[in-house]
């Protein structure tokens, strides 16, 4: 378990996650040596050969660990997460068919206007049809959220690096749906079961997610990894979240 360059402290909050609560990376060390492992909360870096016992520690003794050795993490390559991993879960809005519903909104709206809103109405259902017709989907497609919409993350640890200090998420930010969550965790230790997650310790820390509809997000299921069985709802918040979208944390038990 090694400690990270304080520029990268800042910087990996603003890239995606592997998962939540973790990035998968090739490490550079101060010694020139590489390894692969993951950081968790942003940071501390565990090697892949290593990580699975160290994740039951105390998040406590892991910083205090990190101190003691005079290797340190001053550069990172982040790998991304396998696109073929988010397979949908229900009926997908692909980034073509995302503007070709921003375009009937439009469209509808013109019926009952007149005059230079209609046809600001209809210029702009025009364009987002335009769009709708050269978008290519994505392997992992763009969907919006719907109006009321909640999701759940749950973290090992309180702090969590990807809730911003105005209570908003960072871009490439893992959640999952209130309603997955609510039919199948319990307790930190379902959440990583549920999840897949890389971390024996219970990501007992629920935070509370209310995103403004037609946010863009990514949809899918947790495949299985980390010798966890998977098969929760996942969803990527692309761009991440405004102050004022998250709450919490709450504590559920670790078991």
């Amino acid at each position: 378990m090694l400690k990270l360059d304080g520029w990268l402290e800042q910087w990996l909050p603003t890239q995606p996650e592997y998962r939540m609560g973790y990035q998968k990376v090739i490490a550079t060390l101060n010694s020139g040596r590489t390894e692969a492992g993951v950081i968790v909360n942003s940071q501390v870096f565990l090697k892949q050969s290593d990580y699975p016992w160290q994740m039951l520690m105390d998040w406590g003794y892991i910083l205090r660990e990190t101190q003691k050795s005079e290797l340190r993490v001053t550069d990172v390559s982040l790998i991304p997460r396998e696109p073929e991993t988010l397979r949908g879960v229900r009926q997908i809005v692909f980034a073509n068919e995302k503007y070709r519903v921003l375009a009937n909104r439009k469209s509808s709206l013109a019926i009952y206007a007149s005059g230079y809103e209609k046809t600001a109405l209809l210029s702009e259902s025009q364009e987002l049809s335009a769009k709708a017709a050269s978008a290519a989907a994505e392997s992992a497609p763009i969907a919006l959220t719907e109006n009321d919409e909640i999701f759940k993350r749950f973290s090992a640890y309180s702090n969590d690096r990807r809730v911003t200090a105005g209570k908003g998420l960072t871009a490439g930010t893992f959640a999952t749906t209130k309603e997955d969550a609510d039919a199948n965790v319990r307790t930190g230790t379902d959440a990583v079961a549920r999840y897949a997650l890389p971390n024996s310790k219970p990501a007992s820390n629920v935070f509370t997610i209310s995103p403004a509809k037609d946010t863009e997000l990514k949809r899918g299921t947790a495949q299985p990894a980390n010798n966890q069985p998977g098969g929760g709802v996942e969803v990527i918040f692309v761009i991440g979240l405004p102050d004022g979208t998250v709450s919490g944390p709450i504590t559920i038990p670790d078991k």
